[in-house]
């Protein structure tokens, strides 16, 4: 075929009259022509359709990329406005907790307080009665010396010595203040 290609390109135009002497040789455009549409076909026939479907399945994987691509930069978006609540609600929640444990620490604290009051306070009336039995000791303790140093005052200013009822006598007149 290449051969019948040379042979065709190779004569020269015998006239050279009409479209030949503008340089156009009818056999040779034919052959080119010919030559051409059997390329055309090879190329559409075995490269064209492979080079096409190539070119498909690439334009096809570039839109699933852009397509998951915008879907995970849509899940991205959902996820950290989901994140920022979680992390709100947590936020929320751990101030929630604070109060409630400070509110039960300051309920814990004026019990405490209270409960040591209350002890104070008992332990000053304890206090309180054990003083009052105690002057109340003294002060019977202190009342019988007296009575016991007046006693022998009288009996150092009479120098007679009394009996118990003589004595309980005296005794009491001197406390009322009438001896």
């Amino acid at each position: 075929m290449f051969d019948l290609i040379t042979i065709f390109g190779t004569e020269e135009a015998d006239s050279a009259s009409g479209i030949a002497a503008l340089g156009f040789d009818a056999k040779a455009f034919i052959i080119q022509l010919i030559t051409f549409l059997i390329v055309l076909f090879v190329l559409k026939k075995y490269v064209f359709g492979r080079v096409v479907e190539l070119l498909e399945k690439r334009r096809e994987t570039i839109e699933k990329g852009v397509e998951l691509t915008s879907e995970m930069v849509a899940q991205k978006e959902k996820l950290d406005k989901e994140v920022e609540k979680i992390l709100a609600n947590a936020r929320e929640e751990a101030n929630e907790v604070l109060s409630r444990t400070q509110d039960q620490a300051n309920i814990m604290i004026k019990d405490a307080e209270e409960t040591a009051k209350a002890k104070v306070d008992n332990m000053i009336k304890e206090a309180k009665v054990k003083i009052d039995d105690e002057t109340s000791k003294a002060m019977r303790k202190l009342e019988k010396e007296i009575v016991d140093i007046i006693v022998e005052a009288i009996e150092i200013v009479t120098s007679e010595k009394l009996d118990a009822k003589k004595d309980a006598v005296l005794l009491a007149k001197a406390l009322k203040g009438k001896v």
